[in-house]
């Protein structure tokens, strides 16, 4: 079974130029760690050249802390297809960078362990989210000499119910398996303007990017807290725009489980860099949890 892209030569570049565009956002990478001390990285899914510099700096991270075996991406469904829960159960997919093998044994598992997800392909036909952070995994692994798998999942359902089955899944199958594990919570923050639908505050200039990096990192500080439960709180307290809350929620649950005990924000930013227009802003931010 093969999944082929579905958002190349849109979402990110094909051919030579995606390479160059990796070369470029980690051209700082440093040595590759061994360590191994990450648990979790949250990193957003718009457009490259808006967020792919941020989502590139959880990865950077990941690298220089040492590779996982198995990259477990998790992010929201934004078409509808198939499965509320749905993991990827097998086969490899297909990027301009090459193909990268899904982690079978690993995704059974999960679903075995779960009580909600299902081994369903359908639902990540079309989905962006995901498919965008797996030329980031084939460039570290890359540069790592290592080959690593992947195990992607797609939410259609995302609150605390979601995330603490999910996250309990991911944790006892990977304890079951003996398999070295880094989750990846895939995912943008507010959506702010007439496109999207969503003004909840008028203001100008940098007044509004201050409000809209305001309320971004009121979720963020429960993120940092591990606090998914504060997360969602605020999310619906704020009506908050970030689309993949459940992925991030799964991430903490995991994380507290593997013994992580602080996260860290390494960069945060938003489509007004690049695109300069209020019409439409998306906040993008980059965060690793780690063991201690």
């Amino acid at each position: 079974m093969i999944r082929y892209p579905a958002v190349a030569g849109s979402f990110y570049p094909s051919g030579e130029e995606l390479r160059l565009m990796l070369d470029e956002f980690f051209s700082d990478l440093g040595e590759l760690g061994e360590e191994r001390k990450i648990t979790a990285g949250v990193a957003p899914h718009a457009g490259y050249i808006f967020s792919g510099y941020t989502a590139s700096r959880t990865y950077k991270a990941i690298y220089e802390d040492g590779l996982p075996e198995t990259f477990v991406i998790i992010g929201p469904n934004h078409t509808g297809l198939g499965s509320p829960v749905a993991v990827y159960p097998e086969g490899i997919w297909r990027t301009p960078m090459g193909d990268v093998e899904v982690d079978a044994e690993l995704a059974k598992t999960i679903a075995r362990h779960s009580g909600l997800a299902d081994l369903d392909e359908f639902a990540h036909k079309y989905e962006h989210s995901l498919e965008v952070q797996v030329p980031f995994i084939q460039y570290i692994s890359e540069k790592a000499g290592k080959e690593v798998k992947i195990v992607p999942i797609a939410l259609g359902l995302q609150d605390e119910e979601v995330a603490e089955d999910l996250g309990r899944a991911i944790f006892e199958a990977s304890q079951e398996l003996g398999r070295d594990v880094v989750v990846i919570a895939s995912t943008d923050m507010m959506h702010y303007g007439y496109a999207y639908g969503y003004v909840p505050f008028r203001a100008r200039g940098d007044d509004l990017l201050g409000r809209i990096r305001e309320w971004d990192f009121r979720v963020i500080q429960k993120i940092l807290e591990f606090d998914y439960k504060g997360m969602f709180d605020e999310i619906r307290k704020m009506n908050h725009t970030m689309c993949g809350p459940g992925g991030v929620a799964t991430a903490i649950v995991f994380s507290r489980l593997s013994g992580a005990v602080e996260a860290e924000v390494l960069h945060y930013t938003t489509s007004f860099e690049v695109s300069r227009s209020t019409d439409a802003i998306v906040g993008y931010v980059s965060i690793v949890m780690r063991k201690a």
